[in-house]
């Protein structure tokens, strides 16, 4: 004879409900974290594209006497060999190729004269950087992050560092 009280399997309505409930807590917790970690880890990215370009840079004026040509002033991805007296625009693929940039996260610039340049990693419009601040470094090492994304170097931004 069957017991009169029969087994049930499953999940109650309510036990589904709590189990949601749970993944939506620990998901409201680990998205903000997880889009902090990464764009941390973009931002070391271009930090080190940049510093593998300040090498090329030296090589570059090793070779040419001169920081000027570096740029690619007329888009066609490569340097332009040697200006007048300033060169400004995106640096040449061919002097140094960030990956920042394959990746369309940042675009390098660079502001140069013959005996000084100084190097900018401006976020890509739209990006998953977006909003995040140019990051600068120049000839001499002096390195600095708009943090606030204000278009203006504040005392507590001359470093690559997260306050």
């Amino acid at each position: 004879m069957k017991n009169a009280k029969s087994a049930a399997y499953g999940f109650t309505l309510l036990e589904l409900m709590v189990a949601v409930a749970i993944v939506a807590i620990v998901s409201a917790i680990a998205l903000p974290l997880y889009t902090q970690f990464t764009g941390r880890a973009y931002r070391t990215e271009v930090q080190a594209d940049m510093l593998a370009c300040t090498q090329a840079l030296e090589r570059w004026s090793a070779i040419n006497f001169t920081y000027l040509g570096a740029a690619d002033e007329d888009a066609d991805e490569a340097s332009d060999g040697v200006a007048a007296e300033s060169d400004t625009g995106r640096l040449g693929l061919d002097v140094c190729r960030p990956n920042a940039f394959q990746q369309n996260r940042y675009e390098v610039t660079i502001e140069a004269t013959a005996t000084t340049y100084t190097l900018t990693g401006a976020p890509i419009a739209d990006g998953p950087m977006d909003g995040d601040g140019d990051l600068t470094i120049d000839n001499a090492g002096n390195r600095s992050w708009d943090e606030d994304d204000d278009g203006v170097i504040e005392a507590d931004e001359d470093d690559w560092e997260e306050d």
